[in-house]
């Protein structure tokens, strides 16, 4: 009986060990998709900057944006698609309203399974002596309300001219018209004890700066790019405006000034709402409150510009001092490059062909980098 059950125990001991040498499918299943992501909600600030979303996965995964709060294409992500362990970096620009906050949610998506990660921007804070404009292309742009006294300095008065620029360039020009004012034209001066702006016509004959952007068919392109940051004259967060910054902002005419629907803003005298110069009222397009002075034009929402004219490349003098006159930063040929000027009643020529000669040099309005 002893060498029976022995026997028995033997074959069963066999039995076991071929058995658990033999692997059933159920009792080892492919491992289970794991995803994870945090944070869920980031609250960035108001300006543009990054910010990251860590991924924890053991399987492929990618990423969609969806339900932005704002139709502007103010957001991206970085990588779309990865597989195990990541990290999605968020970009964003700066915000543009004063009273709202924007968002965006961030999915990640392996197969029918979904996270979600909600990006929530602060609404804009301007700082001192910024305002918000929104232009008549629809979109906001925060401007200082101060034009440049030099490379990286403003001026303290709404109503000074500050100092001219050359495209291209960030040597900051004096711009006095008790001193350096010419005839039409600037090449001689106005008045007797008129002189040409000192070194100007030097920096003239050394200038330099082609336009090399050309399309397929070797036609020139307008650049906005063309104005170098190492040259730009605009304090750390502004840079100088493209063309189309300045038109939209301010407004334009198709039509020499005939017509000023398209205008974004009014030109008043001095002596008008508390002004003692010049200049055009910016930010509510032709329908300015009667209640808006120098006073309170910024807390109100607005900007006012200041005629100025520009110096001429033609003989160093200031030439048609009661234009309202802008560089910028665009480009338009080897010659060239973005000048806003208007009278607003009867010249307007906004782009720059003609009178936006890369050598003159005029009055630069920083817009903030967003």
């Amino acid at each position: 009986m002893k060498k029976i059950f022995a026997l028995a125990c033997a074959a069963f001991a066999l039995f076991s060990v071929v058995a658990c040498g033999e692997k059933d499918p159920k009792d080892d299943p492919t491992p289970e998709v794991t995803l994870s992501i945090n944070p869920t909600i980031a609250n960035v600030g108001f300006e543009a900057g990054t910010t990251e979303i860590e991924v924890t996965a053991n399987c492929e995964w990618t990423v969609t944006l969806t339900n932005s709060s704002d139709e502007a294409e103010w957001v991206s992500a970085s990588p779309v698609s990865g597989n195990g362990n990541g990290k999605i970096v968020i970009t964003y620009a700066g915000a543009t309203s004063l009273t709202d906050s924007r968002s965006v949610m961030v999915n990640v998506t392996n197969g029918e399974k979904t996270l979600q990660a909600k990006v929530l921007q602060a609404p804009l804070e301007l700082g001192k002596g910024e305002v918000l404009i929104l232009g008549v292309d629809g979109v906001s742009r925060v401007w200082s309300i101060y034009n440049l006294a030099a490379a990286g300095e403003f001026v303290t008065d709404i109503e000074e001219v500050g100092a001219a620029f050359m495209f291209n360039s960030k040597k900051a020009w004096p711009f006095d018209i008790t001193k350096n004012a010419g005839v039409f034209g600037g090449n001689a001066p106005r008045s007797e004890g008129m002189v040409p702006v000192e070194g100007f016509m030097d920096a003239v004959a050394a200038y330099s700066c082609p336009h090399t952007l050309f399309d397929e068919e070797g036609n020139l392109v307008n650049d906005d790019t063309a104005w170098k940051a190492e040259n730009d004259p605009c304090p750390e967060g502004y840079h100088v405006p493209t063309q189309w910054d300045i038109i939209a902002t301010l407004g334009y005419s198709e039509d020499h000034c005939a017509t000023k629907d398209n205008f974004n803003c009014v030109r008043i005298n001095a002596g008008e709402r508390g002004f003692s110069k010049m200049g055009f009222i910016v930010g509510w397009g032709l329908n300015v409150p009667d209640d808006v002075t120098k006073d309170n034009i910024t807390e109100k929402g607005g900007m006012f510009v200041p005629v100025s004219g520009w110096i001429s490349s033609a003989g160093g003098y200031i030439d048609r001092d009661w234009l309202v006159c802008l560089r910028g930063s665009t480009s338009l040929n080897d010659n060239l490059g973005g000048l806003f000027l208007s009278t607003y009643n009867d010249y307007c020529d906004h782009w720059g062909w003609g009178d936006g000669i890369k050598t003159y040099a005029s009055a630069v309005r920083c817009v903030k980098t967003l």
